[in-house]
């Protein structure tokens, strides 16, 4: 079976119909696309459980790169960083300084998850074979490439998850491995259509070809990627002499190497194929095996299947400190554990940023009847510049810089600064968290935040003016808080804080003449909090799978300082107040079929808060309700009061799984509404006397490294539209009372 990407899932189509019509398979070899179809044969999957793994989403994920959401590790991925690349950078033992960057991955698809996936789809089989390819259902052979020595290398023992996954290697798309101290690329690159290898290791009396690909064709001036693929493969011979056996080769070419979606096109293709040459076939090999023999042997191979059970785990690739966090991480001790608990540990592990990669493999003991683990682990550079931001045809470009720095020893600690720039928004955060993984995962965090928020009278679409800001809110404050894991898409966190902040703001700005000063609000305030939340969202900007649920409730004592700037008189010190805060939010999505999605909003805001020295004030230091990235980036009245409930949906329509358009419509009704005394005092009205009602309309594009988005905005309040453009990432430091 030669390679070919997706098209090679047409060799499942030419094993199914040999199969029904009791033609022997005894032996198999296979490169790239065809050592999957050959090595899961040999594993003993019929055609029809072949067909489920191509089909299912764990096979997606494997190919993609992309983790479940059920193992998105939330612990510690709570606090996302703005950014769209980063450059690592350590200083080596010749003092000399590395770098890497990903904005030029080596590869395009994260191993993570193909680590694991090969254990899980592999290491059974192999457990029955003890490593020796000869002793699996069938025979079985495939074959890498060695890029140094220039020579491909024919795979016959070992770990038969490493050799598959070694043969489908394809340059630039997936991560090498190391097999037997050799850095192993996808065996087209040498020897696309293994029939030397069939003849030579196993000296069959007929070798049936299944061909879905050919050599590149002459490169053209302008053609890169044939002109990349003419210097890397070596010209491979797809043909079988007639003496040899029966050769079919299939006109695939409308269809592309990364066509995993046409599955049953493809299998049905290889299948029709084979059916019209049958009586050649037959006519050539006079033996015959029935199915129900093919399944009854196929079937006493997988009930010698070892039960997923492991025990030992051994670490390899770190220190000794950093090896104890590893193992405690795996926390059974001497105990056995299963499968799944296993893949709850390894995705645990490899979502910490100071694991580069783990590179797990088995090998059954028979003695005690589970499987021994080892672990090959990579540790992450020390330090790293992140950058990233916004741009945005309003008022919120941003800009980001951060570093961070990243230890591990038997605990994990990081310390980051973080700078952000822009119009609205500009702050300086400093942290550092240190993990320690023990029977009880816990971490201690301390943040220090000094950040500033410009929101400006009106938006307008790509406007450039210097206007000044409606009103400013500046904080410097620090938080200290101690988390613990709720699974693996929760965490739980409680702390406390101590923070200054300052609002400056016109009073009343329909008043406002050339000789108005503005006005300042301090607050000093202490808080003690606690956090529970789950989230599994696909996007931090516009999600489409997943949910995201938090409830906090926060206890706050403080202090009110009131300097007017027209009024002196009217100053105040130091007006005492101690009040709770509780809120909560869930935001989840719905698939209702391939191409929509419904999403359901909810969030609810409950404070004591007594009302400040005048309206404006009370209004911007009161609970906001932002559900969108453009209303992270404005003030609206309407949407801010001390209790209120939200409800909302958001019917989505995915084109593909990176472009969508997505309409938000949300229903915010304040329990009771601030209003303007007069004296420019504030007081409620009675209670649900008003609602506000929110609509917003996107096209998103879901890049792997950020978001675009171009919205149309519209509030009841003030009956305002607004448009925009947004591409990159809007995530602030929260507010203090947030």
């Amino acid at each position: 079976m030669s390679g070919g990407g997706a098209k090679g899932i047409t060799h499942i189509g030419v094993i199914k119909a040999l199969e029904e019509n009791n033609i022997p398979i005894d032996y198999v070899a296979g490169t790239s696309m065809g050592a999957i179809v050959g090595g899961m044969y040999a594993m003993g999957f019929s055609t029809e459980q072949m067909i489920a793994v191509l089909k299912s989403n764990d096979f997606k994920n494997w190919s993609t790169g992309e983790v479940e959401l059920n193992y998105k590790y939330y612990y510690r991925n709570a606090d996302p960083k703005p950014n769209f690349a980063e450059i690592a950078f350590r200083v080596n033992k010749k003092d000399t300084i590395d770098f890497k960057s990903t904005i030029l991955p080596t590869n395009l698809v994260s191993p993570r998850q193909m680590n694991f996936a090969f254990v899980e789809l592999c290491a059974q089989a192999n457990a029955v074979a003890g490593g020796n390819f000869d002793k699996l259902f069938v025979p079985f052979r495939c074959v890498a490439s060695d890029i140094y020595n220039r020579e491909a290398v024919v795979l016959s023992k070992g770990v038969l998850g490493d050799a598959i996954r070694a043969s489908m290697t394809f340059p630039f798309m997936y991560k090498p491995i190391v097999v037997d101290g050799r850095l192993l690329f996808d065996g087209g690159i040498f020897n696309n259509f293994p029939v030397d290898v069939m003849r030579n290791d196993f000296k069959p009396d007929v070798m049936i070809g299944s061909v879905v690909a050919s050599n590149p064709r002459k490169p053209e001036q302008g053609d890169i990627l044939m002109q990349v693929q003419n210097m890397i493969m070596t010209k491979t011979d797809y043909t079988i002499p007639k003496k040899e056996g029966i050769l079919f080769t299939f006109n695939s070419s409308m269809y592309k190497m990364f066509d995993f979606d046409k599955v049953d096109e493809l299998v049905q293709m290889g299948y029709d194929s084979i059916i019209k040459r049958m009586d050649e076939i037959k006519a050539r090999i006079p033996r015959r095996v029935t199915p129900e023999e093919t399944a009854q042997r196929r079937q006493q191979f997988r009930d010698r299947y070892p039960e997923f059970k492991f025990q030992k785990v051994t670490v390899e690739g770190v220190d000794s400190l950093q090896m104890r966090y590893v193992e405690q991480v795996f926390h059974y001790d001497n105990d056995v554990f299963t499968m799944k608990e296993f893949k709850e540990s390894y995705f645990k592990l490899i979502s910490d940023d100071k694991i580069q990669e783990v590179m797990p493999h088995t090998v059954f003991n028979s003695a005690t009847g589970t499987f021994d683990l080892n672990l090959h682990v990579k540790v992450q550079n020390h330090l790293k510049l992140l950058v990233g931001g916004n741009f945005s045809s309003s008022t919120s470009n941003q800009a980001y810089f951060g570093i961070s720095h990243q230890n591990l020893t038997d605990y994990a600690q990081s310390s980051y600064v973080d700078a952000q720039f822009g119009k609205v928004y500009n702050g300086l955060g400093l942290g550092t968290r240190i993990e320690i993984p023990d029977q009880k995962s816990w971490y201690v965090k301390l943040a220090l935040v000094l950040h500033k928020f410009d929101f400006f009278e009106g938006d307008k679409l790509f406007y450039s003016d210097n206007r000044t800001a409606d009103f400013s809110q500046g904080e410097i404050y620090s938080k200290l808080s101690v988390g613990f894991p709720v699974g693996m898409n929760g965490r739980l966190e409680f702390g406390a804080g101590y923070g200054y902040l300052s609002d400056t703001y016109f009073l009343n700005r329909a008043t406002i003449t050339p000789s108005t000063r503005e006005d300042e609000s301090h607050f000093s305030i202490a808080s003690l909090f606690g956090r529970i939340e789950g989230q599994t969202l696909n996007h931090s900007m516009y999600p489409t799978r997943g949910y995201n649920i938090s409830t906090t409730l926060q206890a706050f004592t403080g202090a009110e300082s009131y300097e007017s700037g027209n009024t002196p008189s009217a100053n105040v010190k130091n007006v005492k107040d101690l009040w709770l805060q509780w809120r909560a939010k869930v935001d989840r999505y719905y698939p209702l079929s391939s191409k929509f999605t419904l999403g359901a909003y909810g969030e609810l805001a409950f404070s004591t808060r007594s009302l400040l020295q005048n309206y404006t004030v009370s209004l911007i230091q009161a609970p906001a309700f932002r559900p969108t990235p453009y209303t992270r980036t404005v003030f609206k009245d309407g949407f801010s009061a001390n209790k209120y409930a939200t409800v909302g949906v958001k019917p989505i329509y995915n084109f593909t799984k990176e472009f969508n358009v997505r309409c938000e419509a949300y229903w915010f009704v304040p329990y009771e509404t601030m209003n303007r005394a007069p004296d420019n005092s504030a007081y409620y009205s009675k209670p649900f006397s008003s609602s506000q009602v929110m609509v917003e309309t996107a096209f998103v594009y879901n890049f792997k490294i950020a978001s675009a988005g171009l919205f149309a905005n519209y509030c009841n309040t003030g009956s305002v539209w607004n448009f925009g453009v947004n591409i990159g990432f809007l995530l602030f430091n929260p507010k203090f009372t947030e």
